[in-house]
């Protein structure tokens, strides 16, 4: 039947037009369009109150020309989430059948011109939201590119932004009847959020971040189970809807582990499970860095470099309790080259957060396997699917959480690891931000409410470290504190990273290629954002320091001769088995034969193990062969690994792959 129509000053709204369907009670008319638009908008003000961190939340009116008038940001992003899908008036509600059975007389007949051809909705809102603003007013005053702008937030809800030639067909948009309800649709979210003033400017960087926010918004308002129970008991009119959504705004947000918690901080050795006191370096990040860091508090890079063992991490988690209150931050992502590292990293988060009343905060595990480890180990992986957009894709399932700080299913969907409040992950889960990829807005949004820390930021090749300066040059825009952890991070490579994030802060290239930021060893280095000043480390606690972890180290060069079995007692076989000796047959120890190549690794392997060697290779010899070129299944496979450390090693590293070749036993 006809849907409820609904007059105000701009015309009926037909609520027979319809924003949701699939998934939902088929004995019912499917979800009005309007509703949902006002959910997104309920939830958009929402997540600019309870989910952005200060410095979003100024980075964002700071993009629209609005520094100082924060509600006037936030009703702009009300509105952009309000109209975001603004598109789907148009040849979309043909899209189901269930959906256009309901649609009212007026605008069911267009059904054969308009469902002719197919374009998506997101594209159909690029170019039909920017005749609506024009309508309102809103956009009358201001630049053209802010309409402009806006209608290419619109555009990017679902992921991916599109271009003004990107055109749609004028039948797909409909006539006068359809024209009028993307009019009434729009004023009715207009006039519930106030009837905002369009912004002065609206920058590509704040652009981003909202788009983020309408995504996370609409999926949000989304889950299948939150749609089921508004379908059922629509309310009598749009304002106690409008009412009701910004009511419910909480609780979605808390069921999805999104809700930010703020830490109890304890002290040092409490809060990282450590013995004894803060060691030099560490001493020196809790008494020097807020000063260094506190002179513009729109953040800056902080490089910090000393030996393994050192306690670099602790370092950079108590140096991000410091720069989280300067910076305005809310919780952190830290990064780490592999999978492995990642896991083990995790652990160590996970309880420094128990530690500090953290039990409640979102932590996740960022890499393409964590659904094998046992953070992620639930029974049942699969959660209630979010209906991101009838008719276009299919919904994404999700994946409860534990007070061992497991995170809620919501978190483990595709894509939405990231949004939580605590993440660590491997590397390249983050360069997606600065990537062409889908949803690059999402990650960029998560990332820029956090402290964002890299670990071994040496361990990347030429491609990777391009890509790690880009997303530096972003995060400076929005200013997030970055902080760079390696123990032998070459100074080009840490001159340039700063450099990166100093121009997306606004400085001028010219200017800063006059100048060079030298990360000293063992020692830190905070560069301010907003000034470009290098702040070090105290001399005297970089000589303390120093003086902790001294070490002698003998290093002996042994000439050998290689290859065809001669050279005597210089022969590399021969000088490694004497070498060894002391290792296998006295002192005892460990020792580890490093290689150049697989073929010598398997024969000094082979050498070893009947030399030194007592048990048999079934029951886990003392002697181990590591290489990259193993089968996936034989003797190697199943004997390489076992308990304990053997007495010594053979190995290669990975110097190159040949695909197909089998491995010599």
């Amino acid at each position: 039947g006809e849907g409820a129509r609904v007059s105000g000053m701009w015309g009926a709204l037909d609520e027979s037009v319809w924003g949701k369907s699939r998934g939902l009670d088929a004995g019912l008319a499917p979800y009005p369009l309007i509703r949902h638009l006002l959910d997104a908008a309920a939830m958009a003000l929402h997540l600019w109150d309870a989910y952005l961190s200060e410095n979003q939340r100024v980075g964002i009116a700071e993009g629209m020309g609005l520094a100082g008038e924060l509600e006037r940001a936030r009703a702009v992003v009300g509105l952009c989430a309000g109209l975001h899908d603004i598109g789907k008036v148009s040849g979309f509600q043909f899209c189901s059948w269930h959906g256009s059975q309901h649609l009212s007389a007026e605008l069911a007949g267009d059904r054969l011109q308009m469902s002719a051809e197919r374009f998506g909705h997101d594209v159909a809102g690029l170019h039909g939201v920017k005749n609506v603003l024009a309508d309102l007013g809103f956009a009358a005053e201001a630049d053209v590119r802010v309409g402009e702008r806006l209608a290419e937030v619109v555009g990017g809800h679902h992921g991916r932004f599109h271009r003004a030639e990107d055109g749609v067909a004028a039948s797909f948009l409909g006539g006068a009847a359809w024209a009028r309800q993307r009019r009434a649709h729009a004023a009715a979210v207009y006039e519930r959020l106030g009837a905002p003033k369009a912004p002065e400017v609206f920058k590509a960087p704040a652009a981003v971040l909202v788009t983020g926010v309408i995504v996370l918004a609409d999926w949000l308002v989304s889950q299948e189970e939150y749609l089921r129970r508004r379908q059922r008991q629509l309310e009598p009119s749009l304002a106690d809807h409008f009412a009701a959504s910004q009511r419910d705004a909480p609780g979605l947000l808390a069921e999805t582990g999104l809700t930010r918690v703020r830490l109890q901080r304890q002290e040092f050795a409490q809060a990282y499970g450590l013995s004894g006191e803060p060691n030099p370096l560490q001493r020196s990040v809790m008494e020097e860095l807020r000063e260094a860091a506190g002179a513009g508090r729109r953040g800056g890079v902080l490089l910090v470099t000393a030996a393994p063992g050192d306690g670099k991490s602790e370092t950079a988690l108590e140096a991000e309790r410091i720069l989280s209150e300067v910076c305005g931050t809310q919780g952190y992502a830290f990064l780490l080259p592999t999978m492995a590292t990642s896991d083990q990293m995790h652990g160590r988060v996970a309880q420094a957060l128990l530690r500090q009343r953290g039990a409640e905060a979102g932590l996740t595990l960022v890499h393409s396997m964590a659904w094998l480890n046992s953070a992620y180990a639930d029974e049942d992986l699969a959660g209630q699917s979010v209906l991101t957009c009838d008719g276009d894709e299919a919904g994404e399932g999700s994946g409860r959480a534990e007070a061992d700080m497991r995170p809620q299913r919501w978190l483990r969907g595709s894509k939405r690891p990231l949004l939580a409040q605590f993440a660590v992950g491997t590397i390249d889960q983050a360069l997606m931000a600065v990537l062409p990829v889908r949803h690059n807005a999402l990650r960029l949004l998560a990332l820029s409410g956090k402290t964002f820390i890299v670990d071994e930021a040496h361990a990347y090749d030429p491609y990777m470290q391009a890509l790690l300066g880009r997303l530096p040059n972003w995060l400076g825009a929005y200013g997030v504190p970055v902080m760079l952890l390696s123990a032998t991070l070459p100074e080009p490579v840490g001159d340039r990273l700063v450099k990166e994030y100093l121009q997306g802060a606004g400085h001028k290239t010219r200017a800063l290629a006059r100048q060079t930021f030298p990360a000293p060893y063992p020692a830190w280095l905070n560069v301010d954002a907003l000034t470009g000043r290098a702040t070090a480390m105290s001399p005297a606690r970089r000589r303390e320091q120093a003086g902790v972890r001294g070490l002698e180290l003998g290093v002996v060069v042994e000439p050998v001769v290689h290859g065809g079995g001669g050279g005597g007692a210089r022969a590399r076989l021969a000088v490694i088995e004497r070498l060894l000796r002391p290792v296998c047959e006295g002192e005892g120890g460990t020792a580890l034969v490093v290689c150049n190549t697989v073929a010598d690794a398997q024969e000094t392997y082979l050498r070893l193990r009947e030399r030194f060697d007592e048990r048999s290779h079934e029951q886990g010899g003392d002697v181990q062969l590591l290489h990259a070129r193993f089968r996936a299944r034989g003797p190697h496979a199943r004997g390489h690994a076992r308990a304990g450390p053997p007495r010594s090693a053979a190995a290669a590293p990975d110097r190159c792959r040949h695909p197909g070749r089998r491995a010599v036993p």
